[in-house]
């Protein structure tokens, strides 16, 4: 079996995208499509080795707060977290860098920038799941 990965987005284009990529690779992909149901997947189980996050769902900032509170549940808060948005486009500031942040504003290990190619997104999980964060 494969790495698991939790595939959380509320564009079910982009989730079908994505999953279909990772699939292709050997990984096994849960999805959800808000932090809320995100955590139900979790609590149901099994665990993901990695979680794949959107920043913006609902129209707010879902992602965010989601990574926030995975990171204080002790079960969920050492599986890494890849996060993905389409800030730049919708808000017109700078790109993002993927540098150290901070572990309590943006608790993720890896920030990407939407759209994101594919083999960028795999290689960023394959880091992370093989422990070497940002």
């Amino acid at each position: 079996m494969g790495k698991r990965v939790l595939l959380i987005d509320d564009d079910a284009d982009l989730v079908a995208t994505i999953k279909t990529v990772l699939e292709a690779k050997g990984y096994e992909v849960a999805t959800a499509d808000s932090g809320e149901s995100a955590l139900k997947v979790l609590e149901a189980g099994p665990q993901p080795d990695a979680m794949v996050l959107d920043v913006m769902m609902a129209g707010r900032g879902d992602g965010l707060i989601f990574a926030r509170r995975v990171r204080k549940l002790d079960a969920f808060k050492a599986i890494p977290i890849v996060m993905l948005t389409g800030m730049r486009a919708a808000t017109g500031f700078g790109p993002i860098q993927d540098d150290p942040r901070d572990p309590i504003f943006l608790p993720v290990d890896v920030f990407l920038e939407k759209p994101v190619k594919p083999d960028v997104l795999l290689g960023k999980l394959e880091a992370v799941l093989a422990g070497k964060k940002r």
